[in-house]
This record gives C-alpha cells, structure tokens and sequence, in this order.
C-alpha cells in the first residue's frame, strides 16, 4: 500500500509539471516517512553535512566563471581563433564550434552554457554561409555537451563527492577522453562538410596569428585553471575561486566588457542556476541516501554476483543502464542515485572507481540530446527557436560520433589513458 501511495504522488508531481527538485524531494520524503527510516533530526544533520562539503563550493565558482565568459568577449575570442584556424576545411566552422566548445568547456564546466556561448556567435553565422541545420545546430549542440566531459566539470564534482572519489584524479582521467571525444565529433563535420560541398574558406596565417594573439588572455584560463591543480598549487575548490578572479580582471579590465550593471545581471543569473542545481543535488542526494539505506547498493552487488557477470559484461550492463537512464533523467539525478548502486559491485570486480566516473560522465553526455528528458535539447529548442524533431535529427550524426567514442573506450580504454 504504501508503495502504491508513493508511485501515485509521483504520477501526481509528474502530471503536475512540477520542477525537477521537487519530484525528487516529494519522492525522497515520502520514502523517508512511509517506511521511517530517519528522524527528522538526522535527515536535518544529512542535508547540512551534503551542503557543507568543500568540494561543492566549487560548483557555484565554476557557473558564475560560465555566466562570465558567455556575457564577455572571452566566447568570441576563442570562436575567432577557431575559425582562423580552421575554416578552411570542409564544414570549416562546424569544426570551429566544436574546438570552441571543447576550450569554453575548460572553462565553463556546464553543457548547456558552453552550447548557448559557442552557438550565439557560430551558429548565425555557419546559417548565413548556407550550412544545413545537421552541421550548423548538430555541432553546437552536441559540441556543447563536451562541457561535462572536458575537465573542469560540474557532474565529475557531483560524482566525486558521491562517491568519494578524488576530484582532481577524475579531471586528470577525463582529459584524454575528452579530446577524443572532440576529435571524432570534427571527423564528423569534415564528414558532413564534404558530403554538403559546402564552401572553404581561405586560410590566411596573418589573420589566424593575429586573431591567436589577441586571444592569448583567453585561451590561458584554461591553462591556469587546470594547470595549477595538475600542478598541485591549488585544488579544485580553490581553482574556481581563480578562474573567477581571472575572468574579474580578464573582462573588467582588459576587454572593458564587465560593468557593474552587467555584474548584478550575472550574480543573479549565476544565482538562479545555482539554487536549481544544488536543489536538484540536495534532493537526489536525499534519495540517494535513502536506497543507500535501504541496501540497494548491496542488493546490486548481490545481484551481480549472482549473475556471474565479469569485468566487462557489468561495464555493458552500467552502458546500458545510463543511456537508458540518460533518456528520462536530469544527468545529476542519475549520477546520485546510479553511481552509489554500481560503484560496490565494480569495485568487487577491482573496476577502477577513477574508470567509472569516466564512463559514467561520457554515457550520461549522450543523455543531453536524447528526448524526451535531454537538457541540450531542450535549452537548444527555446534558444534557437525549433522543434525537438528539427533538433533530434540535427544531432543525430554527431551523437553516433558519441556513441563511437564511448564503444571504443568500452572496448579499448587504453587508447583514452585508462585502465580497467
């Protein structure tokens, strides 16, 4: 009975269009109360203990450094130096967006504001050069999703702390993967750009050296965010705290782009993004606790075993259950409720906790463009002003580049600098 009470108010939630907080919050009481497993007090001292984490004190330094760069020069200066580069391949700057997404990433650390940065400047002006939507919103859209996968990133954070995983281990891992993963999504508009016959650009080593100069402020916010941790100056908490200050004097004072107006305009979007992310981890992270409880961790382990499953078959069966889950689920809310269920079980078959989180982040960075859940998807529809089919299809080509990579890190993974 209580069971059936709890899939109705979720159907309830769910057909009231509530937020996504919410559903998880109405959910995770409700199992707290239904079945008594906490009193208050201790689920009080829970969410204080979540809130007071170190490492999530990076997640509001990255996103405000995000909103930054998307409102500033610094997005501009990193597109003009791609497209210097290389608009003189085929789908020229189809490969522009994606190497740009992959540097803003660096630096952003979310999906959605790296798409929406990239894809203000590039995707007007890949449409106005006769670019179909397949390269010029296929390649922002999927090229932003590069932004959880390139080191820093907000769900990498969020699965460290899950899991008690090292943080700056994870980013080290995630680098390799990363660039592989942008080097076959270019495959992929070189591709498209042949197929289209699409019109090249002349390459001019001048303008790309002077446009490659007058980016040099930009493009060392990466090498001093991630630099100085791979480094050991700072960790990761603290290096958000420097990408901040950098892009303070970088905007403020060298592009002149940064005003006081603009600032509060920023803190309060940065404010608003925020408070919905760290909802949306409090309340998983509810949940979480309560299946940790209830021995579902434990139950998986047990259910592995008992199927007898090796290394690789459970790395199949984790492939699986994330893009599934990627389908119907914010990539959050599936880090906190998959990673804690699968980690005992690969770790009883010595799968490396640093290799999981990889593997989750790159399963979960298709999750963003696949309906009906996806967040890309849905940001690109409002910002862009289409329909999910024209977006779905768009992506489509470049989302097999995804899954390319993802099978071959599955079957090759020291070819991304990982070990089993």
């Amino acid at each position: 009975m209580k069971a059936f009470l709890l899939i109705l108010l979720a159907l309830v939630l769910i057909a009231l269009g509530v937020p996504l907080f919410v559903l998880l919050g109405g959910i995770s009481f409700g199992l707290f109360a239904a079945y008594e497993a906490l009193p208050p007090e201790a689920l009080l001292k829970y969410v204080l203990e979540t809130l007071t984490k170190p490492a999530l004190l990076a997640i509001p330094m990255y996103i405000l450094s995000g909103v930054l760069v998307a409102r500033g020069r610094t997005a501009q200066r990193l597109v003009e130096v791609a497209q210097s580069w290389l608009g003189w391949l085929p789908g020229g700057l189809a490969v522009a967006a994606v190497l740009a997404c992959m540097a803003f990433g660096a630096i952003s650390g979310s999906s959605p504001v790296t798409m929406i940065a990239i894809g203000s400047f590039l995707y007007p002006a890949m449409r106005a050069r006769g670019y179909p939507e397949t390269l010029a919103l296929g390649s922002v859209a999927v090229g932003g999703s590069l932004g959880i996968l390139i080191p820093p990133s907000i769900p990498m954070i969020v699965y460290g702390l899950v899991t008690r995983t090292d943080i700056e281990r994870l980013f080290l891992a995630s680098v390799i993967p990363g660039l592989w993963a942008g080097v076959i999504l270019i495959g992929v508009a070189v591709v498209l750009g042949t197929w289209y016959r699409l019109p090249r650009e002349r390459f001019r080593l001048n303008l790309a050296l002077r446009t490659t100069l007058a980016a040099l402020p930009a493009l060392g916010l990466p090498v001093v965010v991630l630099g100085g941790i791979y480094a050991g100056l700072y960790n990761i908490t603290e290096a958000a705290g420097v990408a901040v200050l950098y892009l303070f004097l970088l905007e403020g004072l060298l592009y002149r782009t940064l005003r006081w107006a603009g600032l509060r305009e920023a803190l309060a979007e940065a404010t608003t993004a925020l408070g919905s992310i760290l909802a949306i981890v409090l309340m998983a992270s509810l949940l979480s606790y309560f299946l940790l409880l209830a021995e579902l961790p434990f139950r998986v382990v047990e259910w592995v075993e008992n199927l007898h499953l090796n290394a690789h078959m459970l790395i199949l069966a984790v492939v699986a259950v994330l893009l599934i889950a990627g389908m119907v689920m914010d990539v959050l809310s599936a880090i906190l409720i998959f990673a804690p269920a699968f980690l005992p079980a690969a770790q009883g078959l010595a799968i490396s906790p640093i290799f999981l989180g990889v593997l989750f982040i790159l399963a979960l960075e298709i999750g963003y463009l696949t309906p009906p859940v996806g967040l890309n998807l849905f940001v690109a529809m409002g910002y862009f002003q289409k329909s999910m089919g024209t977006v779905v299809r768009a992506s489509l080509p470049f989302l097999f580049g995804l899954l390319l990579t993802l099978a071959l890190m599955v079957a090759w993974p020291a070819l991304f600098g990982l070990s089993v």
